[in-house]
């Protein structure tokens, strides 16, 4: 283990990295849990996770929601571009729509990608239907979704080695 010490990306050390891999893996662990884990205290955690709560780098735990066992057989993402009209009118449209679980803002040629969960095909089609009105959409229908196997810890130490050790084809072509 590094030095304790050591201030990772945003003034993090490996105490509240350690912190954060845990309750990345496991958000309903308890301090006392949490206390054993990463060998400080349960005060000690406990202002930690305060400090990052105030931070905004740690935010209330959420659970995963299998929509699956809800009914809704069908997960997609959609994007969508609509060039002739305004992102934030078609965000708020896309909100109010209760088969949308999530709306990102990107860059590409489309405006926004959506993650929708539709019952079955011809629900995923009634939504796709109402959503052409808005613009022109891409859709890609999820199979299955995998995590990563890499832990927060390891995933934030091979972002701090590549900005320190940027790869040199990377920087030559960005130049």
């Amino acid at each position: 283990m590094r030095n304790p010490d050591h201030k990772a990306a945003g003034g993090i050390d490996n105490y509240d990295m350690a912190i954060l891999a845990a309750l990345s893996d496991n958000a309903e662990l308890t301090t006392i849990e949490l206390s054993k884990l990463v060998h400080l205290s349960r005060t000690a955690v406990s202002r930690r996770i305060t400090g990052l709560k105030d931070r905004g780098v740690l935010a209330a735990p959420r659970y995963d929601v299998h929509y699956d066992k809800l009914g809704f057989a069908i997960r997609a993402y959609v994007s969508v571009s609509a060039p002739d009209t305004d992102s934030f009118e078609v965000l708020e449209r896309l909100l109010e729509k209760p088969e949308v679980l999530d709306v990102s803002v990107v860059l590409g040629e489309e405006l926004l990608l959506v993650e929708v969960v539709a019952v079955d095909t011809a629900h995923l089609h009634q939504f796709l239907t109402w959503i052409n009105d808005i613009g022109h959409t891409e859709t890609k229908v999820i199979l299955k979704k995998h995590r990563s196997p890499i832990d927060f810890r390891t995933r934030m130490r091979m972002v701090e080695d590549e900005l320190a050790n940027p790869d040199p084809r990377l920087v030559s072509a960005a130049e």
